[in-house]
């Protein structure tokens, strides 16, 4: 007896239906019938409740997707920007350990878990990091942000950009937006939208804790009057939606090693805006740092990821401090082992005989340079032999070659020399061999905010039922989104310790391009 899957019940059909991925594949399940239509809406429903349970009791599991091969692969970085528009997540911009910046937009397919590069048109956005990018209305609203300079000339500053652009999405175009009025240059705020209104708070700039509001249908910027109680200046926070006329602002930074653990409600029903702080409880169960960490609303409650309390550092903003420019920082040249071979040995020659026109004493006759020289002086072949590889020391036996009789007594002072400088090699070699120590990983902490719109105005901590040990390394300046059902973490960046034989503590940085998901347990409808 042949059985179609229309012979199925309700129930079977339904769980089908919930093992396809909520996006695409299972939006398009509505359409084959109504029976399926009505299955689907359901299996959509039950996803979205069982997300939120799981949730609020901290019942969540970390997910890697694994690179594919041969597809295209987003480049590692920090501190980008990302959005959710339907069934894809949109990453613009961000930098590079060495702090590279880049104007690229970058589509992940969420149905697929593969990334797509959109050849984008219009007026493109200088590269940057830690600039905002936020949904309305099919586009996305992309401003502020930093850069770093280049490294010649030297000592140059860092910028900041109050730059406004808008992406198109149906257009696939980019537009730059001219304001007669706009905020100060900034990076690392945040923003929401309100209806027609953009929110601008804080960031990297004169007076870090203004309001600025932009009018999303008018391109018009105005600074909002608040009330005399507000809170400190600070960047790097997170900013929660809470319907039109509230937001939540938590965490941030007001300087190096001074980050902020605190929550403030904005109340914008009045004319004049009015801050409140939030009553935080059960603080033994909040991360230890808010700061570069950013949160995501999920129903009435709020995920952030940070490190352990238990294992947390003092030093941990000390990366995230140079990447986001919160200093001004002199530009000083990056001198590897070969340049400093070369600077050295080109000084030794310019203080040494007039060679190949370079300004020095006066040339020597033989004899003089033989009695000013002592045996264990070094000849200009030592002079010129970088502390590169085996190869280019093998090729530099034959650079110079004697003038005098004595080719034997010479070709062996170069041998032994070759010989000394290849056991300085293999021993630099050695003391470059790293050991990398064991890293924490990202734990989940979770605030219930459900009486944060209440009278007495308070936020909890949930309890960490387990931390989850299975969370990718610990970073700083990822992305967190929610997509249907699931969080997104993508990128970031880490400050890795090592050990050298020769230097104890080396610190390197780390930056990533990993997926990472957050999802509830498995559940049969």
């Amino acid at each position: 007896m042949q059985c179609r899957i229309d012979d199925l019940p309700d129930e079977l059909l339904e769980y089908i239906l919930s093992l396809i991925p909520p996006y695409k594949d299972l939006q398009e399940c509505k359409l084959v019938s109504k029976r399926w239509f009505r299955a689907t809406k359901n299996v959509i429903e039950h996803n979205e409740a069982h997300f939120r349970k799981a949730v609020s009791f901290g019942a969540l599991f970390w997910s890697l997707w694994p690179k594919k091969t041969r597809m295209p692969t987003i480049s590692k970085r920090h501190s980008h920007s990302a959005c959710i528009y339907e069934n894809s997540m949109y990453v613009f911009g961000g930098c590079t350990a060495t702090s590279t910046t880049f104007n690229d937009l970058w589509r992940l397919d969420l149905d697929t878990r593969t990334w797509v590069r959109p050849i984008t048109m219009g007026s493109y956005p200088s590269p940057k990091a830690c600039a905002t990018m936020l949904y309305y209305k099919k586009n996305f609203v992309l401003f502020g942000g930093w850069s770093y300079p280049s490294r010649y000339p030297l000592h140059q500053q860092w910028k900041l950009f109050n730059e406004l652009h808008v992406y198109s999405i149906e257009t696939n175009k980019w537009n730059a937006i001219n304001t007669l009025e706009a905020p100060p240059p900034m990076s690392a705020h945040s923003a929401t939208i309100h209806g027609n209104n953009m929110v601008v708070f804080g960031g990297i700039h004169c007076s870090s804790n203004d309001l600025w509001c932009l009018n999303l249908d008018t391109y018009s910027w105005h600074k909002q009057a608040t009330a005399i109680i507000k809170p400190r200046p600070r960047y790097g926070q997170s900013q929660i939606h809470l319907g039109d006329k509230h937001i939540l602002v938590l965490g941030g930074c007001t300087g190096p090693n001074a980050a902020m653990n605190d929550a403030w409600l904005l109340n914008m029903t009045e004319p004049t805006w009015k801050w409140k702080k939030v009553m935080l409880y059960h603080p033994e169960w909040a991360p230890a740092r808010i700061w570069c960490h950013q949160a995501c609303k999920v129903g009435n409650y709020i995920v952030v990821l940070s490190n352990n309390k238990r294992h947390a550092k003092v030093n941990d903003m000390s990366i995230a401090m140079k990447n986001v420019a919160c200093q001004r920082p002199s530009r000083l040249p990056d001198v590897s082992p070969l340049q400093e071979s070369k600077q050295r040995h080109r000084a030794d020659i310019d203080t040494d005989e007039n060679v190949n026109g370079r300004h020095g004493s006066f040339s020597r006759s033989p004899s003089q340079s033989r009695m000013s020289n002592p045996p264990s002086r070094k000849s200009n072949f030592s002079k010129i032999v970088p502390f590169c590889c085996d190869s280019a020391l093998s090729m530099a036996a034959f650079r110079d070659k004697p003038t005098n009789n004595n080719l034997s007594i010479n070709r062996q002072r170069q041998l032994e020399y070759l010989k000394k400088m290849e056991e300085k090699i293999r021993s630099r070699k050695i003391q470059t061999k790293v050991a990398k120590r064991t890293e924490n990983t990202l734990s989940i902490f979770i605030l219930d905010i459900s009486k944060v719109l209440c009278d007495e105005c308070s936020a909890s901590w949930v309890p960490l039922k387990e931390i989850d040990q299975s969370g990718p390394d610990e970073r700083i300046l990822y992305s967190l989104v929610m997509g249907r059902g699931e969080l997104i973490v993508f990128g970031g960046i880490r400050k890795e310790q090592t050990t050298m034989q020769s230097q104890p503590d080396v610190d390197d940085l780390e930056v990533y391009n990993d997926l990472h998901f957050i999802n509830p347990p498995k559940y049969v409808i």
